[in-house]
C-alpha cells in the first residue's frame, strides 16, 4: 500500500500565470506541498492539469530532482494507470497553503477522510461540502474511487468528483479550527496580493528562536533583519547548507594551521549561517533532509568547540599538547553545552527562559576576542563555569510557577 498524491495545477490566477505556481518566499506553492507530502510519505505525485506550460514543467523537473515522481493528469484513466490495489490518493486543492500537522493528520492510516471548516468569508476560497461546512483543501480517498471514476462515462472534474465521492461515501472529517485561516497558517492563494500578505504575515509570526542566548540574543536578531532578503532568493536554501558545511571544514583547517583567531571568527560565521538555516527550515518548507543535514553540521561544531585546542597543537611548531586549562575544560565547556541542549529537549512543551542557556554560538563569540588578545586560557576557564550558572538560573527561572 503506497501514498499517491493529486495536486491540483490548473486554476488560472486573474493575470493569466498559474496558481500552484504563485512564489511565496521564492517558493512556488506546488513545490511546498510537494515539501510537505514527502515529509508524510508521498513518493509520487499526479499534477492535474488542463494544459503544461514551460514554467509548470520546469517546476515538476525542479520537484523530480529532489526525489519525488511527477507525472501530469488530465483524466481519471491517468490517475488510474499509477494507482495500485490498497493505495492511499491525497488531495491537494490548488493553490493551497497549509501546514505540515495538516498534511499529517490526512495522512495517518485510515478510512478516508476530509479536512473540513466552517463557512466564514475567510474560507470562500474552498469547495462547499454541505451547508454549514467547506473543504479544508486536503483529502484521502481509496483505490476504488478512482476506478469508480475512471469507468464513468462523460468527462469529469477528476479532483472535484473524487471529493464529493468522499463526500457521499460518508469519509471522516477532520475539523480545521476558522481561526487558522485569520492567522494565515493555512489559505487558498487566489492572487499575487493574497500571496503578499500571507508572505508578509509569516514572516512576523514565524518562531525561530530556539535554545540558547548566543542565537536568541544575537544570530537571530541579525538574521531576521535580512529574513525577506533570505526567504525570497531560492538560491538562497539550495547553496545555503553547502556554504555553512564549507565553514566549518575552515575553521577545522584553519585551527589546524595554527590560525586560532581567525578560526573562531570564521565559527562565528559558521553559527549565523547556521542561524539562518533554522530561519529557512521554520519559513520555508524544507524536507526532512534539511533538517538533517541541519543537525549534522551543527554536530560538527560541537565537536569543533571541544576538539578546537588538540587541533591548535597541531599547527604549532612543537606539536606539543595544549595547556591544561584549554585541553581538559574545552571538552567540558562542550559537554555543557549538551547539557543544556539535552535539558532544553527534555522540557518539551514547558520550556521557559530557553534564551538563557548555554550554546556554542555565545561560546565562539567570546572566545574569538580572547583568541586574538591572547587570553584565551583565561576564557577556556571561565566559559564552562558561566555556562553552568546559566543552565542553574535557567533551572531555578523554568521551574517557577507561571504568573496568573
Amino acid at each position: 500500500m503506497a501514498l499517491i498524491a493529486l495536486v491540483g495545477a490548473s486554476e488560472m490566477l486573474p493575470d493569466g500565470g498559474l496558481r500552484a505556481l504563485v512564489a511565496i518566499a521564492g517558493e512556488t506553492l506546488i513545490e511546498r506541498q510537494a515539501a510537505r507530502l514527502a515529509d508524510v510519505g508521498v513518493t509520487h505525485i499526479a499534477v492535474a492539469v488542463a494544459a503544461v506550460p514551460a514554467d509548470l514543467l520546469a517546476t515538476c523537473d525542479r520537484i523530480r530532482r529532489r526525489g519525488m515522481n511527477v507525472t501530469p493528469v488530465r483524466e481519471a484513466s491517468d490517475l488510474m494507470a499509477l494507482v495500485e490495489g490498497d493505495d492511499r490518493i491525497i488531495l491537494v486543492a490548488d493553490g493551497l497553503r497549509a501546514g505540515s500537522a495538516h498534511y499529517a493528520a490526512i495522512a495517518k492510516p485510515g478510512s478516508p477522510a476530509i479536512l473540513v471548516t466552517a463557512d466564514t468569508l475567510l474560507t470562500q476560497g474552498f469547495e462547499r461540502i454541505d451547508a454549514t461546512r467547506r473543504w479544508g483543501g486536503l483529502a484521502c480517498i481509496s483505490d476504488a474511487m478512482v476506478r469508480d471514476l475512471a469507468n464513468m462515462p462523460g468527462e469529469w472534474d477528476v479532483m472535484l468528483t473524487l471529493l464529493r465521492m468522499a463526500v457521499q461515501t460518508g469519509a471522516r472529517r477532520l475539523y480545521c479550527e476558522p481561526a487558522l485561516f485569520e492567522q494565515g497558517d493555512i489559505a487558498i492563494v487566489t492572487d499575487r496580493p493574497t500571496a503578499a500578505l500571507i508572505e508578509q504575515s509569516s514572516l512576523q509570526q514565524v518562531d525561530y528562536g530556539g535554545m540558547g542566548l548566543g542565537r536568541s540574543a544575537i544570530m537571530m536578531p541579525l538574521i531576521r533583519l535580512a529574513g525577506p532578503l533570505l526567504v525570497r532568493s531560492p538560491k538562497t536554501a539550495r547553496y545555503l547548507p553547502y556554504v555553512t558545511a564549507l565553514l566549518w571544514i575552515g575553521v577545522a583547517l584553519l585551527a589546524a594551521s595554527g590560525l586560532a583567531a581567525a578560526g573562531a571568527l570564521v565559527a562565528v560565521l559558521g553559527g549565523l549561517c547556521l542561524a539562518a538555516m533554522r530561519f529557512l527550515a521554520s519559513f520555508r518548507a524544507q524536507s526532512a533532509a534539511h533538517d538533517r543535514v541541519r543537525a549534522i553540521i551543527r554536530s560538527f561544531a560541537w565537536l569543533l568547540l571541544a576538539a578546537f585546542p588538540w587541533l591548535l597543537s597541531l599547527g604549532g611548531a612543537a606539536h606539543a599538547m595544549p595547556r591544561f586549562s584549554e585541553a581538559a575544560l574545552a571538552p567540558c565547556l562542550a559537554a555543557t553545552i549538551l547539557l543544556a541542549r539535552l535539558l532544553y529537549e527534555d522540557a518539551g512543551e514547558k520550556r521557559r527562559f530557553h534564551w538563557l542557556l548555554p550554546d556554542a554560538d555565545q561560546a565562539w563569540i567570546m572566545l574569538a576576542p580572547a583568541l586574538v588578545f591572547g587570553v584565551a586560557p583565561l576564557m577556556f576557564a571561565i566559559l564552562p563555569l558561566l555556562a553552568l550558572f546559566q543552565i542553574l538560573l535557567w533551572m531555578r527561572l523554568a521551574r517557577r510557577p507561571e504568573a496568573k
